[in-house]
């Protein structure tokens, strides 16, 4: 392979824990056709549990505590992430980072204490922090919900409110995005089914459909949208085994929207697949068993692919994707990479 060849390569950047001595973030370049990855290089970026991009700029979390959180940001340059800087996010152990192209500005989802920070950015540079929100509550399950644990920030899909899925409370928030980026802090909620711990939320290309992942029961549930407002219409198990303790991971639709997908860690290591009806509903089709506590998976930008990142197993595994069936096929290719967590293809 020459270089020009490995420069046109689409770059797969992928987010680890660091507890192993391991940087936290490594690039790779991706063939697509065979879904082979070669490293390219590593960021030292302490428990990059989590990571976005927008253009030319990366943002990364550093899933630390004991006032060490915080988010980076990186630009693409000669081919390379360079770091740009860092801020404190007062928030520990920030789990998801969430970019927003209209006004610039950049969210994180804090799991310990429950809370969101934002920050204003200037040319993919962080301004120290703007905004920060605090949410308060708890639910049923004593050893997981006795205290908010706010888990993801989502978009709605006109890009004027915010969500964010709190595990603790079993509600997700939904605050208004002022002109500058900052959250209206006089929030509506969506109360969720007790126990069920929300993590992960994801909308269709349409915008009329939301899929909610839900950590504790491994149900996921199927809104109607309207603005800010989802109403539910269906919950479906992605878990079925009869394991007491459950602990769904990450949830995805197909870049064609045909498909959506959802992994399943602790009590049964699986990406499962489902069909995505004409009305949004979904109908359980497959289920692939893989390494152990898969956490988040993406598919390629064609479709074609799956890759799933094993937390405990150290490597990233490779699977084609049939789009007729929606069964998966391990194509032996895995990524060695230590405790890897999160996964973006560019």
């Amino acid at each position: 392979m020459t270089l020009s060849t490995i420069l046109l390569l689409p770059q797969l950047i992928i987010g680890s824990y660091t507890s192993k001595g391991n940087p936290g973030i490594e690039v790779f370049n991706w063939d697509a056709k065979t879904g082979k990855a070669t490293k390219s290089y590593a960021l030292t970026t302490p428990g990059a549990s989590y990571q976005a991009i927008s253009g030319n700029y990366l943002f990364s979390v550093s899933e630390e505590g004991d006032g060490k959180a915080s988010v980076s940001s990186f630009e693409l340059r000669d081919g390379k992430y360079v770091p740009i800087n860092t801020e404190l996010s007062r928030g520990d152990h920030p789990c998801f980072v969430l970019y927003r192209e209209k006004s610039k500005t950049v969210y994180t989802a804090n799991y310990t204490g429950g809370s969101v920070s934002v920050f204003q950015t200037t040319a993919g540079r962080l301004k120290p922090l703007a905004q920060y929100i605090s949410y308060t509550g708890s639910s049923i399950n004593k050893d997981r919900q006795n205290s908010t644990h706010a888990h993801m920030v989502a978009l709605s899909p006109d890009q004027n409110t915010l969500f964010v899925t709190d595990l603790g409370s079993d509600k997700i928030y939904a605050h208004r995005i002022l002109a500058n980026g900052l959250l209206d802090e006089n929030r509506s909620e969506i109360v969720l089914t007790p126990g069920n711990g929300p993590r992960h939320i994801r909308f269709n290309a349409k915008g009329d459909r939301a899929y909610l992942l839900n950590e504790l029961s491994s149900d996921v549930d199927v809104f109607k949208v309207a603005g800010s407002a989802l109403e539910k219409i269906q919950s479906i198990p992605a878990d079925t085994s009869a394991a007491r303790v459950k602990g769904s991971a990450d949830i995805h639709l197909s870049p064609n929207g045909k498909w959506l997908l959802a992994s399943n860690r602790i009590s049964s290591n699986q990406v499962v697949v489902f069909k995505v009806g004409k009305d949004g509903k979904l109908t359980r089709v497959f289920h692939q068993n893989v390494a152990k506590i898969p956490r988040n998976f993406t598919f390629d930008p064609s479709g074609k692919m799956i890759l799933v990142a094993s937390q405990e197993e150290d490597r990233v595994q490779v699977f084609s994707f049939d789009d007729t069936t929606g069964s998966m096929q391990d194509l032996h290719q895995d990524i060695a990479v230590k405790s890897p967590v999160s996964l973006l293809i560019r």
